[in-house]
């Protein structure tokens, strides 16, 4: 049995030679890389869409500086209530203002911001950026309809200069990682790409780079094009020297090679993304033994943490405040939250402060003449999700709701409120509980372990590990290990053969399908001709949880699966047992409780309804819809970030996550 885990950063024994780069003539190290696309703000860590949801408003923006390149604009299309009949926006950095720009107030007018005399030291450079709307009654702007700048790029100038060294190979921006491993991949080698690709995923944030798994002959492991602008390359194998290398690539360009012994690769593979990287400044590095050390979550956490800035709201009518709990962002599938919300507000003699979950209150906080505010409530389980929104609103007895000429009254809100929680045992079933369930240590093993197995985990771990604010710990086993063990797994089985004997929400035997719902029940259906699909499904074995990628005979069916989750937001909104994917149909999420109860008063019905509903939408080609029958496809929204909305004149920071993807890559 090979066990391979991916090890802490907390010890580096390295070899820093002060050598050139392999190979690499010198001239060649002088050319530079093409100037990048424009960058959507996603693919930077920001929010793609601007909100302003006040007459006047504020945001904070923080755009990375890749050495030699200088951000110059933000682009975007503006979404305009009709009631805006225009306006100016600003953007300032400090003290001074890099540009004002009038606001075009006809439908999807394009806007350019210009970056003038932006100044880049440092990292990041931070912005404000702040609009002033010209309305008539500012009451009538609310978070439902306000200005937004949508699909907001930043244009960078300069060229890219190419990495010669360790330190220098990941930018702070990351377009896209091609991980190249053998054709003939071994465990070890795969097992490196699989925590390799997590932690960069993890090191990056809400920045989601686009991660490619690809194979080469092992005899000829060197790239073979040249990477594009904030684009790199990781060649990944055991018969190259222990350690990580910079070497020479296709047209003046450079790859990172990480080599070693199969019980030395995942120790140099960390060393990439560790804060002692930055000391390997020369063209090789070799690192020594790490302990593991899993990150666990916190008991308590801070708004801040989990995305939410601090908020402030004008309103002439009742301000209102909107914020996520994002239990992938607490780290744990949670129970028992206490939030703390503390701020401050316009005294108005009389009125309260009412704090609801979804459409029911769950707290009111008397007003008085201090106009500040600090309490903890409590969110009821039977209103936690995945995601949950809480709405802070300031109700001004002489102010009622609506559209008014009332004071203007403020409402704030400080992100250094605490969040207070602990480990539901057990977690929630299904999609719900990931990838809080998995952590903080999570085993993955495959059948077959060849490069489409590693392509596919690259993607479920990529795609898990943007849904975490803590890093994932994987470790790569065999299937017997994992079927055995008492921790979490991610089981891969893309012909849907070799897996231990999970008690699987949805299987079939190609004409029979059978959904299990929660109590051990069976309901099962027939249909010809026969069915395949591949399929994601979450099951509770014990006291662990198990993510099980799998297919009828079929792995073409799971790759376009794992395509669709993530191009769709699936990972975030699904909120059944499983998700089944036919070629060339939309995903289908099952909730088995629900799915096995229509089978179960279809089958029994006297009107035979349910064989003429199947009968047609087999005809139709629609065969996964006929098989379970009336099952919904849930779109929720995705679960972002979007940590904090107001109603008036707000200034908030917002965090979103996207995520796109094909069969063998993770990422916008």
């Amino acid at each position: 049995m090979t066990t391979t885990r991916r090890m802490g950063t907390t010890a580096l024994t390295a070899i820093l030679a002060a050598a050139t780069v392999i190979g690499l003539p010198p001239a060649a190290l002088a050319v530079p890389g093409d100037p990048p696309p424009p960058l959507f703000l996603d693919e930077v860590g920001s929010a793609r869409t601007l909100s302003f949801p006040g007459a006047t408003g504020e945001m904070s923006l923080s755009l990375p500086i890749p050495g030699d390149l200088v951000p110059v604009a933000l682009r975007g299309v503006t979404e305009s209530p009709a009631f805006v009949g225009g306006g100016t926006i600003d953007v300032v950095q400090g003290d001074r203002i890099l540009s004002r720009t009038p606001i075009d107030p006809a439908p999807n007018a394009p806007i350019e911001l210009p970056l003038n005399g932006i100044e880049t030291e440092g990292a990041a450079a931070d912005l404000r950026i702040l609009t002033r709307l010209n309305v008539d009654n500012t009451c009538v702007i609310n978070p439902d309809n306000a200005f937004r700048i949508i699909d907001t790029q930043v244009e960078y100038a300069g060229r890219e200069a190419i990495p010669q060294t360790v330190a220098d190979f990941l930018p702070p921006v990351l377009r896209q990682l091609t991980l190249y491993i053998p054709d003939d991949v071994r465990q070890e080698e795969g097992a490196a790409a699989v925590s390799l690709a997590a932690a960069i995923t993890a090191h990056y944030g809400s920045a989601h780079p686009r991660i490619v798994t690809a194979s080469l002959p092992r005899a000829s492991m060197t790239p073979p094009t040249a990477p594009g602008p904030l684009e790199r390359q990781i060649v990944i194998s055991t018969d190259r020297p222990a350690g990580l290398g910079i070497g020479p690539g296709p047209e003046g360009s450079t790859f990172l090679t990480i080599g070693g012994a199969a019980d030395q690769l995942a120790t140099q593979s960390t060393l990439l993304v560790s804060d002692l990287a930055q000391i390997a400044v020369a063209s090789a590095a070799v690192a020594g033994p790490q302990p593991a050390v899993a990150q666990l979550a916190p008991t308590v956490r801070t708004l801040s943490d989990i995305g939410v800035g601090d908020t402030t709201v004008v309103s002439t009518g009742w301000p209102e405040i909107t914020i996520g709990i994002d239990q992938t962002r607490l780290g744990r599938p949670a129970t028992g939250v206490r939030v703390e919300l503390a701020g401050s507000y316009t005294p108005t003699g009389s009125g309260v402060i009412a704090v609801r979950a979804g459409e029911r209150t769950i707290a009111t906080i008397p007003t008085d003449d201090s106009g500040s505010f600090d309490t903890f409530v409590d969110i009821p389980d039977d209103v936690l999700r995945r995601y949950t929104g809480v709405t802070v609103t300031l109700e001004n007895a002489e102010a009622p709701a609506g559209c008014l000429d009332g004071p203007r009254s403020s409402l704030s809100l400080s992100s250094a409120g605490e969040i207070v929680s602990t480990t539901a045992d057990p977690p929630p079933a299904g999609f719900v509980s990931l990838p809080q369930a998995l952590l903080p240590w999570t085993q993955l093993a495959w059948t077959t372990g060849d490069v489409a197995d590693v392509a596919r985990a690259v993607s479920i771990v990529t795609a898990l590990q943007q849904l975490s604010a803590m890093p994932l710990d994987i470790s790569v086993v065999d299937m017997a290990t994992a079927a055995s063990s008492a921790l979490p797994a991610i089981l891969i089985a893309a012909d849907g053969t070799g897996l231990p004997d999970p008690a699987l929400p949805v299987t079939s035997d190609g004409s029979t399908i059978t959904v299990r719902a929660s109590d051990g029940s069976d309901q099962q259906l027939s249909l010809t001709p026969q069915l395949s699909y591949g399929a994601l499904q979450v099951i509770r074995d014990g006291d662990r949880t198990l993510l099980i990628a799998d297919s009828t005979g079929s792995p073409g069916d799971l790759d376009q699966l794992l395509a669709r989750m993530s191009a769709d937001g699936l990972w975030s909104s699904a909120d059944g047992e499983a998700v089944l994917q036919v070629a060339g149909r939309e995903p289908v999420v099952v909730d088995v409780d629900v799915d096995a109860a229509e089978i179960a008063m279809t089958e029994e019905s006297s009107t035979g309804i349910g064989p003429i509903v199947v009968g047609a939408l087999a005809a139709a080609g629609l065969l996964l819809v006929a098989a379970l029958l009336f099952l919904r496809r849930r779109r929720r929204p995705t679960a972002d970030a979007t940590p904090a909305t107001g109603t008036g004149t707000a200034s908030n920071t917002t965090d979103t996550d996207t995520t796109g993807t094909d069969e063998t890559t993770t990422g916008p």
